[in-house]
């Protein structure tokens, strides 16, 4: 023990020697660092003044349905009753068509942006353009991916669409695509499955654009929500009331025949009449009891269909942002002054210790 605790100090002095050496050869190039800082200094200023300023929209809304038990069902679950999902239940229902956690994979989906693109955006002036013609407008109607994918690429998708054996499929053209990827760039969706809530966020250089945007986002978004939590039960819906149609109609054919057989045969009373006569009647009470039990579905999808349409609240609405939240110009400046210190101090280290190693590669030679 007594012989290792010299072997300590020594490590110890030769640690700070070697500290103190850095802090010497830094000292030595401190004209340099100055020199440097103040350059990425003026840099940072410039790329903080040069850099667009950005506005923030938001909203925040609860999806709920009549089928919500309690007001304090929160989270994941409530959203999930959504869908028809109950996951308190020990089995899986059959309304189980789509996880909540699937709803920003709607709002990333190609096909939610190209409906997008067709909506009305609506500038300070009162003028009126789709959103495709204002990020055709911004980009100065040039798309610098789609130009460069459209070099490389031999397949025109508007000409293959029109063989009739592709018509099944989903053609994106490259203007098309370049504009989906510049849109879903401005505007993203979350989901809170602690508090249960959904929020839409849009971010555009023109602060009512990106409220309008945040708008239309959430209409489509609630719009999708709706289709796919009724999507099953407008189906039996639709074949219920056909089914009911069509058992109607043979019902009063059926009710028509009945009463011109009473009407043709009045003063008639054989046997042959009666057998025939309860014939129809126990036919017709069939029919009416078939039409009951049809009309009876009809209704009860209807109510179903109510019940299962969410009604959205909104907990916080949409406005017109006053203020930028991007760039942050005192951020962009310290942290370009920071990789200048960074920078130029790693540079006049590597510079010292390459030095010190040539000199011991001559010395050796």
């Amino acid at each position: 023990m007594k012989d290792m605790q010299p072997d300590i100090h020594n490590y110890s002095e030769e640690d700070s020697i070697d500290i103190i050496a850095l802090l010497k050869t830094i000292w030595e190039g401190r004209k340099l660092i100055i020199t440097s800082v103040a350059t990425f200094f003026i840099v940072g200023c410039i790329v903080a003044l040069l850099s667009p300023v950005v506005y923030t929209s938001e909203t925040i809304f609860v999806p709920q349905t009549s089928e919500d038990k309690t007001p304090s069902s929160k989270g994941l679950g409530s959203l999930a009753g959504l869908v028809g999902i109950d996951l308190n239940a020990v089995g899986s229902t059959s309304e189980s068509y789509l996880s909540p956690l699937l709803y920003t994979k709607i709002s990333d989906s190609e096909e939610f942006s190209i409906d997008l693109l067709d909506e009305t955006l609506v500038s300070m002036e009162g003028e009126t353009l789709t959103i495709k013609d204002y990020l055709s407008k911004n980009a100065g109607g040039f798309n610098l991916i789609g130009s460069i994918k459209g070099l490389f690429s031999s397949d025109n998708p508007e000409r293959a669409s029109l063989n009739p054996a592709l018509d099944a499929y989903n053609f994106i053209s490259e203007e098309d695509f370049g504009m989906i990827g510049n849109l879903q760039t401005k505007f993203s969706v979350e989901i809170n499955d602690k508090e249960g809530f959904i929020k839409v966020i849009a971010t555009d250089e023109n602060a009512f654009i990106s409220s309008q945007i945040v708008s239309l986002v959430t209409k489509k978004l609630q719009s999708k929500i709706i289709a796919l939590r009724t999507n099953k039960i407008k189906e039996r819906l639709d074949y219920s009331k056909e089914q009911y149609d069509l058992k109607r109609s043979e019902f009063e054919n059926l009710q028509n025949r009945v009463a011109k057989f009473k009407d043709a045969n009045k003063n008639i009373s054989t046997a042959l009449f009666l057998s025939r006569l309860e014939k129809l009647e126990s036919e017709y009470n069939l029919q009416q009891s078939i039409l009951t039990g049809l009309a009876n579905e009809y209704n009860g999808n209807k109510i179903k269909l109510n019940k299962d349409t969410p009604i959205f609240s909104v907990i916080d609405e949409v406005s017109v942002p006053n203020e930028s939240s991007a760039p942050k110009r005192t951020q962009i400046v310290m942290i370009w002054v920071f990789l200048g210190f960074i920078l130029v101090v790693a540079y006049i280290l590597a510079k010292s210790s390459v030095i010190i190693l040539i000199g011991e590669l001559k010395g050796n030679s």
